[in-house]
């Protein structure tokens, strides 16, 4: 049987593989990647004020100073007015409060099995990613995510089989991507990514790594130090962790002189092929175009007329039917800033594409906006209104003393001043005939501000709040005096509804995610292991990785979201202990299923209890009655439940076994 007629064919996995285009084409492919970085150069610009308005300096914008007609910044302007640009960050607290509406939300893929009586194959793989998003510590990258996609309005995540050097080992890693350093064809108008057809990232890594990622002979490394022979061996910059090397990305210079600028290129490309379509095995697949490809499609419909006999019609044989198509195909190249091609090869995943997983929100006929900037006029109305109102305070008369100079002749001006703001002061006045102390002594304090400007803070501090969606039943703010219970709960509820789409959108991103994640879990995890970190909702069987059960069911597995969460626990074991109160379950079938943080201890203690009696031992502390009952189903009799199931739990408790 050919290689090509199997049910699927594995991919190498090898770092080069046999090249496929001339000279010129990667040069040619490096140019289209430049393009595709240049012409998301406004989205960029976005994400970069978002994060500015987020995160950093809110008066970061560039004016032009009217004395000079230089570009400075909106606060050096205001300090060269005299002024001291305040700002009071609302932004933050807004996002702060998705965030963790986020984390409270976090949901555990499921894989759900659409044939229930291969049930035990869905456990497995649903331990299998569990397993992986525990040791990719999932939780930290999906909210690094959720607060790229609210400044930037895209998000991206990186899937990947091999050695990770933080970690130490080799598995299957999930990376997030910098969205500075993410590029993709600018013409995208599906929400679904499903047009995506050119997408990479710009890597910077010292001269070391790059020799061990792509150095795979001694010529190979000797070519890569010709290659980066400029990158300089001291590390230089200052001002670190402050965000400027995103900030002054370049597509062909790395952000420091010590580094190597690797850039990787994913590109949805096109061949002449044979579409080859098998019915009698039900498989589908493309070959090269060309005499040897055809030779072998014409041997293999031989050689099953000859199997067949002559008594057997073509029309009745299942033969393989072909016919010319354009094949498409992803491949991908690793390569340096100068055109030099690393590695390059056809996709080496089962899925056939590329290894990124894209998401862009909201996405309105390929106009790509962010959820910042919705209310960053909001917040520059507020900081400039701050800022006026200070200003106003700062020159209005506040406890202006006038007084009459030729009142007080036996005092000078100094002791007049001393003597007005001691404690317990007197001064001696001189009045003229006819007139008032008023007359001589007057102190005038202006209004602080001008009216209205403290309802304007207030209409914006309520706008911000309105626009962006998080409002204050949703931080959980006090109601005010009055409200209704009923009414609360509504708002509570229906606060959430302005976020919806966001959430939801994130989820279908981290559907798309762990779908993805699922295949190269198929694909790379070839060898029997065993995996006990998904807790007692799954049995002992689907903790036992059998990659023969999971890699040929793709088809039959679909992803959906699990809850596991403390909450959605909590009402597990409340549920496991009202049947075990009814008598429905016995103490160690509640102890398996539940979550219980002293459940496994509990189960060895009554396990080595059960052994000790089936070798003729004696238990420690527990009545023979109550064992006895427990061996034979554990249900205890509905006249001594109750007062027997609280003995057993405080002696099964007070046993040292059972804290061991």
């Amino acid at each position: 049987m050919n290689k090509f007629l199997d049910k699927r064919v594995k991919v190498s996995t090898g770092r080069s593989q046999k090249k496929e285009r001339e000279p010129g084409v990667a040069l040619e492919f490096l140019n289209e990647c430049a393009a595709c970085w240049n012409a998301l150069d406004e989205a960029r610009r976005k994400l970069r004020r978002s994060l500015m308005y987020s995160y950093g300096d809110q008066w970061g914008d560039l004016v032009t100073d009217p004395d000079t007609f230089s570009q400075i910044t909106e606060g050096e302007l205001i300090k060269k007015n005299g002024k001291v640009p305040l700002k009071n960050n609302m932004i933050a607290p807004i996002l702060s409060n998705i965030e963790g509406q986020l984390r409270q939300n976090l949901m555990r893929p499921v894989c759900v099995v659409r044939d229930q009586r291969e049930a035990r194959v869905g456990e497995m793989m649903s331990v299998a990613i569990e397993y992986v998003h525990d040791i990719n510590e999932m939780e930290e990258l999906d909210a690094d995510s959720m607060r790229m996609l609210l400044n930037g309005g895209m998000t991206a995540q990186r899937i990947e089989y091999g050695v990770n050097p933080a970690k130490g080992k080799r598995d299957v890693w999930v990376y997030g991507v910098n969205p500075s350093r993410l590029f993709f064809n600018a013409n995208l108008e599906d929400v679904r990514m499903w047009d995506v057809t050119c997408i990479g990232e710009l890597f910077d890594m010292p001269l070391d790594d790059v020799l061990a990622h792509f150095g795979n002979t001694p010529n190979q490394k000797q070519r890569i130090r010709d290659i980066y022979g400029h990158v300089s061996s001291h590390a230089t910059g200052t001002h670190a962790m402050q965000g400027y090397e995103a900030r002054n990305l370049s597509f062909h210079s790395a952000s420091h002189s010590n580094l190597c600028r690797v850039i990787l290129g994913w590109k949805l490309e096109t061949r002449d092929a044979y579409f080859w379509s098998d019915s009698q095995r039900g498989t589908w697949g493309y070959l090269p175009y060309n005499e040897k490809s055809r030779r072998m499609l014409d041997d293999e419909n031989r050689r099953r007329r000859e199997e067949s006999g002559e008594a057997v019609a073509d029309d009745d044989l299942l033969l393989v039917e072909y016919e010319f198509a354009t094949e498409r195909y992803w491949y991908y190249r690793y390569m340096s800033p100068f055109g030099d091609v690393l590695q390059e090869g056809r996709s080496p995943y089962w899925h056939g594409e590329h290894n990124y997983v894209l998401h862009l929100y909201p996405l309105v006929q390929g106009r790509l906006g962010n959820f910042v900037e919705l209310f960053i006029d909001q917040q520059r109305a507020i900081n400039r209104t701050a800022t006026l109102i200070d200003f106003i305070r700062s020159t209005s008369s506040k406890g202006v003393l006038v007084v009459d100079d030729e009142a007080f002749e036996s005092m000078s001006r100094e002791e007049v001043i001393d003597e007005y703001v001691r404690y317990n002061g007197v001064l001696f006045v001189k009045l003229k005939p006819g007139q008032s102390i008023d007359g001589v002594v007057r102190q005038y304090n202006s209004s602080a501000a001008v009216a209205g400007d403290f309802e304007l803070l207030n209409l914006q501090l309520r706008l911000i709040n309105e626009i962006s969606g998080v409002n204050s039943a949703m931080q959980g703010q006090s109601p005010h005096a009055g409200t209704p219970a009923s009414l609360y709960a509504q708002q509570v509820q229906n606060s959430s509804l302005n976020l919806k789409g966001l959430f939801d959108g994130f989820r279908t991103f981290r559907r798309r995610r762990d779908a993805k994640l699922m295949k190269t879990l198929q694909q790379y995890y070839t060898d029997n292991r065993y995996i006990d970190l998904a807790g007692a909702q799954y049995s002992d069987e689907a903790k036992w990785y059998d990659p023969q059960k999971v890699q040929d069911c793709e088809l039959d597995i679909t992803i959906s979201e699990g809850y596991n969460t403390p909450a959605y626990q909590m009402l597990a074991n409340d549920f496991l202990m009202e049947l075990f109160r009814a008598n429905a379950l016995d103490v160690k079938t509640m102890l398996e299923n539940s979550s219980f943080p002293f459940a496994t201890k509990i189960l060895e203690a009554i396990k080595r209890n059960e052994e000790a009696v089936a070798q003729g031992g004696a238990l420690q502390g527990i009545p023979p009655e109550l064992i006895s009952q427990l061996q034979g189903g554990g249900k205890l009799q509905p006249d001594v439940q109750a007062d027997k199931a609280s003995q057993l739990q405080e002696q099964v408790t007070a046993t040292p076994m059972a804290v061991n």
